[in-house]
């Protein structure tokens, strides 16, 4: 279910009511940073900006905030950027993560790789399988994905499923050796010659 929301809304433009700050508190605002953009299947049901108030290690950090008592989807911030530079490499997005309440179905990092013609995706992982949940203290999470020769576009953020907060600082996007396994889905392993054609036992 994630996977499908996560396609079918990154793509979603920056919305009109991120454009205001929070006027009693100048450190913290309510629109995506440069580069970055609010998305996901309820956008209205969540509030987005930086918040120079909760940092890790000396940075700022990028927040998502549901708004609503109850809510069936998820929302967060994403960016996208060409793959060219990166084809063939094997790349971990990671970042440290704070969360609040985050009861429901959790905070997620997510990283997708988008073919360069036809639209297929080639390569996904929004930590379905490992969300961080409830009120956590900073700590880092990554994906690993492999970058084919094919590729066109990387898109990567971070959401909440449900209701809850996010903190999310000191985000990075780097090459790492075979090595370091990929997250993705493993590849499917098929036989070497077709087998059982006389449907024996």
């Amino acid at each position: 279910m994630l996977l499908t929301l996560v396609l079918g809304f990154s793509f979603a433009p920056p919305i009109g009511a991120q454009s205001q700050d929070v006027t009693s508190k100048s450190n913290v605002t309510t629109k995506a940073p440069l580069g970055w953009w609010k998305n996901g299947s309820k956008p209205a049901a969540y509030v987005v900006g930086v918040d120079k108030e909760k940092t890790h290690d000396g940075l700022p950090s990028a927040y998502a905030k549901s708004i609503e008592p109850s809510i069936e989807g998820f929302g967060g911030m994403m960016q996208m950027c060409d793959a060219h530079g990166f084809l063939g490499k094997r790349l971990r997005f990671s970042a440290w993560v704070k969360t609040e309440d985050a009861n429901d179905g959790g905070v997620h990092l997510w990283f997708r790789i988008d073919a360069k013609e036809g639209g297929a995706m080639l390569g996904f992982d929004n930590m379905d399988s490992r969300p961080v949940k409830g009120t956590t203290d900073w700590k880092n999470y990554s994906i690993v994905l492999d970058v084919p020769s094919n590729a066109g576009a990387l898109a990567f953020g971070f959401f909440i499923d449900g209701t809850g907060r996010t903190w999310v600082s000191g985000v990075k996007l780097e090459e790492v050796g075979l090595d370091v396994p990929s997250t993705g889905a493993p590849e499917k392993k098929w036989p070497s010659a077709p087998v059982n054609l006389n449907f024996a036992d």
